[in-house]
């Protein structure tokens, strides 16, 4: 591919040169935040340079990518040589100059058309990838939620109760819309705005050691859009375990997150915070932002039949019946999925070491003997 090269522009000290196309250990990459990608993004809109704001957002997608694998722009340049070949990907120069909008091109469709290449391809291979993620009927509830809240740009409410596997899916979720389209933030309690806007900056790929507050919250702002998704996951801490002015902070500030970047938005809690957040003392507060919203899950607090059959199928068990289904189902009621699932991987592991297969008398002993356990007595 042809490019026109901007030779007045330096390029960065990180950049190699062109003899040493790709860094043997790349311990920091692309140090560049996402609000500054934007900006070099709207000045080759403003320039006609790119054609449409989808175009743009390619650049964010490469962005995103590099910082998410610890790439340099020559590291870039490498990976995306291997799957496009040297004539389609774009040089490490190009990359530097297209992400800091100095690539003096007058049309960068044929870089844009590459990055678009080396997407799909990313893509695929994100899709036949098996990380051991089982797609529950939770799972996929939460997936069409979370997707709702991307399309439509709307917020989207879910509630569920703990050990069900809600930042598991959150999580996956992110894996399969992420290279900086998705973020995800777990609250922690007691978290105040300022910790809320650190860490949302920090995600963002902003430094915040010495950064005023109101400048972290120009960079989330500038670095979030339409075409972002937001999840903040155990949303309730932060309301539950601060004051009320604390907890007001907050929502205000997700709501004006909202409404100036137009991302989507997720807020996961438990069935705590549904109380809480709905009918409490936040309940006016609250009510601001969840007029906002269309899409309101209230998750099952035990997993659905199916769900057990998936799992069962997932560790080549056959499909439980009798007095297996239902001590499984007072697991489930009792601990909840994220137990149900370790007693698995427990037991699993054990018919392993032994050379034997797996089978549900190897997840009852397993079952029994925490269950023994728990119900020891102190007799000292």
């Amino acid at each position: 591919m042809s490019e026109t090269k901007n030779t007045t522009t330096e390029p960065a000290q990180d950049v190699p040169k062109k003899e040493h196309p790709a860094s043997s250990v790349n311990t920091k990459g692309i140090q560049m935040p996402v609000h500054e990608i934007r900006k070099a993004i709207a000045y080759a809109l403003a320039t006609h340079r790119v054609k449409s704001e989808e175009d743009g957002e390619l650049i964010t997608w490469l962005h995103g990518y590099a910082r998410e694998n610890v790439l340099g722009y020559a590291d870039i340049e490498t990976v995306m040589k291997d799957r496009l070949g040297d004539k389609l990907a774009p040089s490490a120069n190009t990359i530097y100059q297209v992400f800091h909008g100095s690539y003096a091109a007058a049309n960068w469709s044929g870089v844009l058309d590459s990055i678009r290449k080396f997407q799909h391809m990313v893509h695929e291979e994100l899709k036949r990838k098996d990380i051991g993620f089982i797609m529950t009927k939770t799972a996929d509830t939460i997936f069409d939620a979370c997707q709702s809240a991307m399309n439509d740009g709307m917020p989207a409410f879910i509630y569920g109760a703990s050990q069900l596997g809600k930042p598991t899916a959150l999580l996956e979720f992110q894996r399969q819309n992420n290279h900086g389209r998705t973020k995800y933030l777990r609250f922690g309690s007691r978290w105040t705005k300022c910790r809320v806007v650190r860490e949302l900056a920090a995600m963002l790929g902003n430094g915040v050691k010495a950064a005023k507050q109101w400048a972290l919250e120009d960079a989330i702002f500038g670095g979030l859009s339409k075409f972002n998704l937001l999840i903040v996951d155990e949303f309730h801490l932060a309301l539950e375990t601060t004051s009320e002015a604390g907890a007001k902070e907050i929502v205000e500030f997700l709501r004006e997150i909202y409404d100036r970047t137009g991302c989507g938005l997720v807020l996961s809690s438990t069935k705590v915070g549904l109380e809480g957040l709905e009918n409490g003392r936040n309940k006016m507060l609250f009510d601001q932002l969840r007029r906002r919203g269309v899409v309101r899950v209230i998750l099952p607090d035990v997993p659905k039949i199916k769900d057990i059959n998936a799992f069962a199928r997932s560790f080549d068990l056959p499909i439980p019946a009798g007095e297996t289904l239902s001590s499984i189902k007072m697991l489930l009621k009792t601990r909840g999925l994220g137990v149900f699932v370790k007693y698995l991987q427990k037991a699993y592991a054990l018919a392993k070491a032994s050379g034997e297969a797996l089978t549900w008398e190897g997840f009852k002993a397993v079952n029994d003997g925490y269950a023994a356990l728990g119900d020891m007595k102190n007799e000292y």
